[in-house]
């Protein structure tokens, strides 16, 4: 770009930025939060559980939208310190209506059911979801060869109406040497060659990380059968827990992973090039807090080859302000922001809607993350808004 059209375009970038109002720095009028629709899927001491946590949520083929979280019956703490029962709820308009909660998993007694990650496989619309299963007691003592913690399946066949008795798959998600497996939590993806990939994380002994005892490290649960049987790719070489994996335009894999350090204040991302198998070194990624993240590949309908991506997360400082992210280039950076909701702000998860439009499901309240879990739907003229933004900075820079 030569030096007088570079002046007329920063100019232009200022009077824009100059005009708009919600984006970091960078906003427009149609991506004010009025524009927002928020609604309440899950409130803490509603429907007999003191607290709910995790979200996870799909859209299943007819469009239903299934949210799925954990019911912390006794307290708000996690698994190993009261009964959790996995639960969800139903959606037939698009995130505005949600039905009453239903009960997925009901543990035995001071078990927990935690970490929904639910995946959609496109041919058939089966859905799927996998999860650990806790037996009462602190999980943080699972023992390697024992069923203190184990990895089940279920799955719909009817858009989230009914589901599968729990099918255990421990013996495909779980090493021998590992105390335990978590999934996600969120979502899982199907590539563009069919494979389904389930983000998950385990011990990791072999890290050289002496600064935390309980060394853990991200990697993908990945089928080739529709979800008949599973496998574990290699786990990134550095010390993470709950991730997200998305697949980017030329078909390589990158899993965005929260770092196990406190003391790190940024999470890793690394490539894969063979659908979850194995993975690149880990990089420094989003300057984030320790939370769990989401990402999704959000597809431009013909306006380019590239699809973009989203990442919703946390500003801060520590656990507040919810924000989404757009990368133009496949994940590389993420310059442009728009705050989605102030106060606290904890876990969320990503879905896509078949006009364009995006969900948000997300840990909310006036004084705690703890309060509810809200719904929050984006519609596709913001993205589209923050996209073009996002040319406008490219084109300057």
């Amino acid at each position: 770009m030569n030096a007088d059209k570079k002046v007329i375009m920063t100019a232009f970038l200022i009077w824009f930025m100059a005009i708009c109002s919600n984006f970091e720095g960078v906003s427009c009028n149609a991506g004010s939060p009025k524009d927002l629709e928020h609604h309440t899927v899950f409130k803490s001491g509603d429907e007999s559980h003191h607290t709910y946590r995790i979200p996870s949520v799909i859209r299943a083929k007819d469009g239903t939208l299934i949210a799925f979280a954990e019911g912390r019956r006794d307290n708000k703490k996690d698994p190993g310190h009261g009964h959790i029962n996995l639960v969800y709820k139903l959606s037939h308009d698009g995130g505005r209506t949600w039905s009453s909660l239903h009960i997925l998993d009901k543990p035995k007694e001071g078990g927990c059911a935690s970490n929904p990650t639910a995946v959609v496989e496109n041919k058939s619309g089966r859905i799927i979801i996998i999860y650990p299963l806790w037996e009462p007691g602190n999980n943080k003592l699972s023992r390697p060869g024992t069923s203190d913690n184990r990895v089940m399946m279920r799955f719909s066949d009817d858009n989230g109406k009914s589901w599968s008795n729990a099918e255990e798959i421990t013996h495909q998600a779980r090493a021998k040497e590992w105390g335990y497996t978590c999934l996600g939590p969120g979502h899982g993806i199907q590539t563009e060659t069919g494979r389904l990939i389930m983000p998950a994380f385990a011990n990791a002994p072999q890290l050289q990380d002496d600064d935390d005892p309980k060394k853990r490290a991200a990697f993908a649960l990945y089928s080739d059968d529709g979800g008949k049987s599973w496998k574990r790719g290699q786990q990134i070489d550095v010390n993470t827990n709950e991730n997200q994996i998305v697949e980017i335009s030329d078909g390589r894999l990158m899993i965005d992973a929260r770092q196990s350090n406190p003391a790190y204040p940024a999470r890793w991302m690394a490539i894969s090039n063979d659908g979850g198998q194995t993975w690149s070194k880990p990089e420094q990624g989003q300057v984030c807090a320790q939370i769990c993240a989401s990402l999704l590949s959000y597809p431009l309908k013909g306006r380019c080859s590239d699809n973009l991506l989203l990442w919703s997360g946390i500003k801060g400082p520590k656990r507040t302000n919810l924000i989404l992210r757009l990368s133009y280039d496949q994940g590389t950076t993420f310059p442009i922001e728009m705050l989605i909701g102030t106060g606290p702000a904890g876990y969320s998860d990503l879905t896509l809607f078949e006009n364009g439009d995006v969900g948000i499901l997300w840990e909310t309240g006036k004084e705690s993350t703890n309060e509810k879990i809200l719904f929050t739907r984006i519609p596709r003229k913001v993205i589209m808004n923050m996209w073009q933004i996002s040319n406008l900075n490219r084109n300057v820079n």
